[in-house]
């Protein structure tokens, strides 16, 4: 990995990192667990950048180190659905070959996480299947509104970073 690169993944860490503590500190009252998932948007950058294994890195080293200002709980929440979310949307956007835009990985990105978060709660939580149909159509919608907002940001951040600061290398 060249030192650049190197730089450029570390700098999405750190913003994707900056925003999840950040975006932690507000609670929403009704569903004080619901986020937008701003960090995500440093993961569809690295996915587009470098690909895959540059947007599983951003992804789980982001929510081990926001996890260190949270709680156990919220590593193993956390830190597993990083992982399949981005691992899924690292798949969707190589077999995909452009022809799912970045918006609609992301939106599969953010179901796969809240999916993935229903699953642990289930596991850890022992949540009930009732409990779970009741959140599913919340967490559903909310992944969607949630995917879109962040892949139109990670596109247009992608497009100026293509178009004015990046030579090509």
């Amino acid at each position: 990995m060249n030192v650049q690169r190197m730089a450029r993944l570390s700098l999405l860490i750190s913003l994707a990192t900056v925003l999840s503590i950040l975006e932690n500190q507000f609670v929403m009252p009704i569903a004080p667990w619901l986020k937008l998932g701003l960090a995500n948007i440093m993961t569809l950058l690295a996915l587009q950048m470098y690909g895959m294994s540059s947007a599983v890195t951003v992804s789980c080293v982001r929510a081990f180190l926001a996890s260190i200002f949270g709680s156990l709980p919220m590593l193993v929440f956390s830190f597993s659905s990083a992982l399949t979310s981005s691992i899924a949307m690292g798949a969707l956007y190589i077999v995909s070959h452009t022809k799912i835009s970045i918006i609609g990985i992301s939106v599969i990105g953010a179901l796969i996480h809240n999916i993935t978060q229903l699953f642990i709660a289930y596991i850890v939580l022992k949540l009930s299947i009732s409990s779970l149909l009741f959140l599913s159509p919340l967490l559903i919608i909310s992944a969607t509104i949630a995917g879109i907002i962040t892949g139109l940001i990670a596109r247009y951040i992608n497009s100026i970073i293509k178009n004015h600061l990046i030579e090509k290398e």
